[in-house]
């Protein structure tokens, strides 16, 4: 059942006093609250800037073995269960993903997604994505437009055997689909571990840039500069390269581009980036904070850290919240304040989304 009025204990240590109605916040000047939450820290939620929710698992999207409905549905509900009320779905192989946008807003996160994954014959695991060469690049993607996905996402680089980590699109390719994407009101993510790949992408426009382990400063200003996002999904690039034979080209690549991130990344926000927290199947659904710890332990602060799973977030997608009359009635409480410790957004002790209470 969904309070009528709550009374809430912000992370600044704000007490606000706000009431309920059709799923949205609204002035109250009930004297007694119907709910009490003061002992608890109010937050307007989570976000997961780069999840499948097609999928749990690495080896389950790639092998398309576990339809997508059949999971979708469980992977939306831990992520609601877990705090995270914004998901952004960084692309899939089964476009019926995006089915879950037709799904009640107050029964699953608000959603960003892309639609089928692109990228060049041999550029990625064999039979997952669209696959186009650099020239049909903007057609695929003005196609892609077309249905309800508002994100393209792109493959930039893969691994050939025997040369390595290699970029699948040149710069001018990327730029006349990033020209067709925004042209269509969508926005581009661009997946990038090969050495080459990031500084291409960000002078090309990309919006998002995926893991993105070898930016460099430069390419941070350029992102800063035009209001783009950055994803490092570092704990996913530490699982994949504790995968990788000890000693291996690939594995000596992960770690040297995790060390270019831990050197750059504290200056990113700064510099205007939006950094933001994503799980990237190699942590579980909902799991997001433990990518938050991890970005701490990159370089980022504890507060820019924090924001990167919340407020960054929220803004970056065009979703800014507040606890305050007019927003939606989104709120997850914690038993402590996250500033003080970070290991706190693993464990709600409240959620409502949309004036439902999921969680208390």
């Amino acid at each position: 059942m969904a309070p009528g009025s709550v009374h809430v204990r912000t992370i600044d240590g704000d007490e606000l006093v706000l009431g309920i109605e059709s799923g949205v916040f609204v002035d109250s000047d009930v004297a007694r609250p119907e709910m009490d939450l003061r002992h608890l820290v109010a937050t307007c939620g989570l976000a997961d800037s780069h999840a499948h929710i097609g999928a749990t698992s690495v080896g389950e999207m790639v092998t398309g073995e576990v339809a997508a409905k059949s999971v979708m549905d469980l992977n939306l509900e831990a992520q609601l269960n877990a705090g995270v009320l914004l998901v952004a779905d960084k692309g899939a192989r089964d476009p019926s993903t995006l089915d879950a946008l037709l799904r009640d807003e107050a029964e699953r996160p608000e959603l960003h997604m892309a639609g089928r994954i692109i990228a060049t014959p041999g550029g990625y695991y064999e039979g997952f994505a669209i696959e186009v060469d650099g020239p049909a690049l903007p057609e695929a993607v003005e196609e892609a437009c077309r249905g309800p996905a508002t994100w393209i996402k792109l493959i930039g680089d893969w691994p050939r055997r025997g040369i390595g980590a290699v970029p699948n699109y040149i710069e001018d390719e990327l730029r006349s689909a990033v020209a067709v994407a925004h042209s269509n009101d969508c926005r581009v993510a661009i997946h990038t571990a090969a050495p080459e790949t990031p500084s291409m992408a960000v002078a090309a426009g990309v919006d998002s840039i995926e893991h993105g382990l070898f930016l460099t400063r430069d390419d941070l200003k350029e992102l800063g500069r035009r209001g783009g996002a950055w994803v490092p999904t570092v704990v996913a690039m530490e699982g994949l390269a504790a995968q990788l034979k000890e000693g291996s080209s690939g594995r000596r690549l992960i770690n040297d581009g995790l060390a270019n991130v831990a050197s750059i990344l504290g200056g990113a926000p700064e510099a205007g980036v939006a950094v933001l927290a994503g799980t990237d199947l190699h942590l579980a659904h909902g799991d997001v904070g433990v990518e938050v710890a991890g970005l701490n332990r990159y370089g980022l602060s504890v507060t820019d850290a924090q924001a990167a799973a919340t407020e960054s977030a929220f803004r970056y997608f065009g979703s800014p919240r507040k606890l305050a009359a007019g927003a939606p009635a989104d709120l997850v409480c914690f038993p402590s304040n996250p500033l003080a410790g970070l290991a706190v957004l693993g464990r709600p002790s409240f959620i409502m989304r949309r004036g439902r209470v999921i969680h208390r």
